[in-house]
């Protein structure tokens, strides 16, 4: 399978990212990429357009209900990376990517 189609950013779960790993991405990519993070883990999303996008791919398997699903299941990098893209996602607009418009 070719991960570029399959993931945002195939890599998040093991580096942390920078500036330049995003540079280029459009809003709604940033935002996929954050929660990227939390579905490799089986998160579902209340969203939707996020759970859409997430069902249409291969590794995905959502098994975790939102309101069950906390950051304590993430590691340390994973959290520094979702921190570092929501971060990114809010310093481009103010209120964050529009899910479900």
């Amino acid at each position: 399978t070719d991960l570029s189609s399959e993931y945002v950013i195939p890599y998040s779960d093991s580096v942390l990212l920078t500036n330049a790993d995003v540079a280029g991405l459009t809003l709604q990519e940033i935002n996929y990429a954050k929660n990227e993070i939390y579905a490799r883990h089986g998160r579902r999303f209340k969203s939707r357009e996020l759970q859409n996008y997430f069902n249409s791919k291969s590794w995905y398997n959502g098994t975790s209900e939102p309101e069950n699903f906390t950051n304590s299941m993430l590691s340390t990098i994973e959290q520094k990376k979702a921190e570092f893209l929501s971060n990114v996602e809010y310093s481009i607009a103010p209120k964050g990517y529009q899910l479900d418009q």
